[in-house]
């Protein structure tokens, strides 16, 4: 990052913090824009729809860019050097607005499912959703993910 903004790292340091408040500040504006886009993708059209434009813009976002840049959430999740309270409360603050993105759009559906049914489910999409990215860093294609994707949303709507 000095080289990019030309500086030296102490007055990055000396203006934002260490590396970790800097990490923080990066990962909060990439999750408010990740959820916004989230929450655009599932507000269009129906429960059904909403899911299939979701599927289909975390798919094209983590296999975006060369190399593909995969899921920031996930791969912060997954960092074995995570040891701060404050970037694992970020990453679990994240996925539980997701959850609730996703809980908002299955419980507007009209199939009966109550509250408690649509954030259970939720749960199960943002899981599976965290599994996607994990293939995608094993080396699936876009195309691989959006098929597994595809089939996940048609078992879990079913013919709704």
């Amino acid at each position: 990052m000095p080289y990019f903004s030309r500086t030296n790292a102490r007055h990055l340091y000396n203006a934002y913090g260490d590396k970790e408040a800097i990490f923080l500040r990066a990962f909060d504006q990439y999750a408010e824009a990740f959820l916004q886009a989230a929450g655009d993708a599932l507000a269009r059209g129906g429960a059904v729809a909403g899911l299939r434009n979701f599927f289909d813009m975390i798919v094209v976002n983590m296999t975006g860019g060369s190399p593909p840049r995969g899921c920031l959430t996930t791969r912060t999740a997954l960092d074995a050097a995570i040891s701060s309270a404050d970037v694992r409360e970020r990453v679990q603050g994240v996925l539980s607005r997701l959850e609730q993105l996703i809980a908002r759009t299955l419980g507007a559906a009209p199939t009966g499912r109550s509250a408690t049914d649509a954030n259970r489910l939720a749960r199960v999409i943002v899981t599976f959703t965290r599994g996607l990215a994990v293939m995608e860093r094993a080396g699936y294609s876009r195309k691989q993910l959006k098929e597994s994707a595809a089939t996940f949303i048609d078992a879990v709507v079913g013919d709704a």
